[in-house]
């Protein structure tokens, strides 16, 4: 186990949450922080039942049940993990480096009637503060890409899995070639949200190798995921934005609202779900 300190880029992100937790009691996702699966255009889903659907598609992926020890990393305000244990039974961990967000996230856990098990901690994925091999599984739901370093946090996942144990992760990745000219809009986007600068799809397999893990998949879910989202949400958006700036901070507000004319739809930028498994111990 290493001591839990925290990064400057962890420190930063846990206060833009910590600014932004008033948002999640008017949250347009139910209890949820990130995209929605929808099967297509047509698709009439609304966001919290898209967002559900994302996280049962990472549920599947796990494949964990009773007796299994899972931990999130990246917990947000606690409602995947929450519905993960739900759906199989398994205790999950979860982890923010939002001290507000961990409160809320146990508040959801104890209302939930599962406090015994799920539970969430103030922690930073680039120093897991968990012994080696000691979950079954783990994921990164639309937290890797706000970490300074993707193979380092995906070291430490690998760390405390155990062999056998599954990682499935949700990712931003440069779908189209960023034009010099558009590469700064989009830098200023992401950077706005602490979000680090995308992926490399083609990369991810030797990403996951170099991280000690044996990579299962990676599949470009941008078509059913982040267009649909950001389509959706700036409409639900438009509609709820009254409520929204009254929870919070003027000042964070005014960052996060989009500029007159700027689209958050770049679409240069795609979304991947990746999987993997810690090898087994070598045989002898």
């Amino acid at each position: 186990m290493t001591s839990s300190t925290f990064t400057p880029v962890g420190e930063q992100v846990g206060e833009f949450y910590d600014q932004l937790v008033g948002a999640f009691d008017a949250s347009l996702y139910g209890p949820n922080i990130h995209v929605g699966f929808w099967d297509g255009q047509e698709d009439t889903t609304g966001l919290e039942d898209a967002a559900n659907r994302l996280t049962d598609m990472m549920i599947q992926r796990l494949q964990v049940g009773p007796g299994d020890r899972v931990l999130d990393i990246g917990c947000g305000v606690g409602g995947p993990a929450i519905r993960l244990a739900q759906v199989t039974g398994a205790e999950v961990v979860g982890i923010s480096v939002s001290l507000k967000q961990v409160e809320k996230a146990n508040e959801a856990a104890v209302a939930a009637g599962l406090a015994d098990k799920v539970t969430f901690l103030h922690g930073d994925a680039m120093d897991l503060p968990f012994e080696d091999a000691s979950f079954s599984a783990v994921w990164m739901l639309e937290s890797v890409m706000q970490m300074p370093d993707r193979k380092a946090a995906l070291s430490e996942a690998a760390r405390v899995l155990r062999p056998g144990g599954r990682l499935t992760l949700t990712d931003n990745y440069e779908r189209e070639q960023i034009s010099e000219a558009r590469r700064p809009v989009i830098e200023g986007i992401l950077k706005r949200y602490h979000t680090q600068s995308p992926a490399s799809f083609e990369a991810y397999p030797t990403l996951m190798r170099e991280a000690g893990l044996r990579c299962t998949e990676v599949l470009d879910v941008s078509e059913n995921t982040t267009r649909q989202s950001v389509k959706r949400l700036g409409k639900a958006l438009a509609e709820n934005m009254s409520e929204l700036a009254s929870k919070i901070d003027p000042e964070v507000f005014a960052k996060l609202k989009p500029a007159e004319g700027e689209n958050l739809e770049m679409p240069e930028m795609g979304y991947l779900i990746a999987s993997a498994r810690r090898p087994e111990a070598a045989q002898a």
